[in-house]
């Protein structure tokens, strides 16, 4: 099925427990040495991103599909520099302006309800687009890169950091498997990375790249796997007879997903 604007607003007003389990900065993570809790992975990712983007106290970026205001926040205390997050759940601004003020970065963050692939703000406006586990539920990722493109300076970049599609088309088993996850988080699909790179070209950016960072994600979705093991019973009888999508079903398939290399996880870079 396809999944509208609606239902992923309900979706993550429906979960917002989730971010006083996992934190709010509620993504796979990037475990690297010495990593050895989720949260602690989870705020590692940000760094790796940072670091690739050349965040500098100087920039604007635009926190696209900002949640709670994770990344922001963190942005404007590492780096003192101007976060403005948007994200098309009117609680999650909320939320989000809440944590800025608890963290005391009011002053470096503004949140705003908006569409990404169609923002009011003009040409220009930005040093850099964030995108971290959000811009998969972007309908067209060209057009949300063209997007990127308009907002952004001469000197702009891009960086998302979420799943990519392993291939171009999916049939039989695959396509049921990956259906499931995507299901389960209320995304319609994932695009490949050479589209990726296809659009930044078309789009006029200068460079882009793409790393693969499947195997630094690899823990968190062990963790959600064995997260969702106590409703095997029903991963069984999915498997015989096709049920409703329920509690842990995207964690367990996500995991047996990966682990077939149907899709994969990947760092997108991009600057003018």
């Amino acid at each position: 099925m396809e999944w509208t604007r609606k239902d992923i607003v309900d979706y993550y007003k429906a979960n917002e427990l989730a971010y006083s389990v996992w934190g709010r900065n509620m993504h796979y993570g990037y475990w690297d040495k010495g990593i050895r809790t989720q949260r602690q992975a989870s705020i590692r990712f940000n760094q790796v991103m940072a670091a690739k983007a050349r965040i500098s106290a100087k920039d604007r970026i635009l926190d696209a599909g900002c949640g709670v205001g994770g990344a922001s926040i963190f942005l404007a205390k590492t780096f003192g520099c101007h976060a403005t997050g948007i994200t098309i759940c009117s609680r999650q601004v909320e939320m989000a302006r809440k944590n800025a003020q608890k963290e005391g970065v009011s002053h470096l963050t503004e949140f705003y309800e908006m569409d990404y692939m169609k923002t009011t703000f003009p040409d220009k406006t930005f040093d850099l687009v964030w995108g971290l586990e959000s811009i998969c539920y972007a309908e067209s990722k060209q057009a949300l890169i063209n997007e990127a493109f308009r907002v952004t300076n001469d000197q702009g970049r891009l960086i998302i950091a979420d799943g990519f599609a392993s291939r171009e088309s999916y049939s039989g088993r695959d396509a049921w498997q990956m259906q499931r996850w995507l299901d389960g988080w209320i995304v319609n699909g994932l695009d490949t990375p050479a589209n990726f790179l296809k659009f930044a070209a078309q789009a006029g950016y200068r460079r882009y790249e793409y790393e693969d960072v499947t195997r630094k994600v690899m823990p968190t979705a062990l963790i959600m796997f064995i997260a969702s093991l106590p409703f095997f019973p029903l991963h069984i009888i999915d498997r015989i007879k096709r049920i409703k999508s329920y509690p842990a079903d995207a964690m367990f398939n996500q995991y047996l997903a990966i682990r077939r290399k149907l899709w994969e996880y990947g760092i997108f870079f991009a600057e003018k």
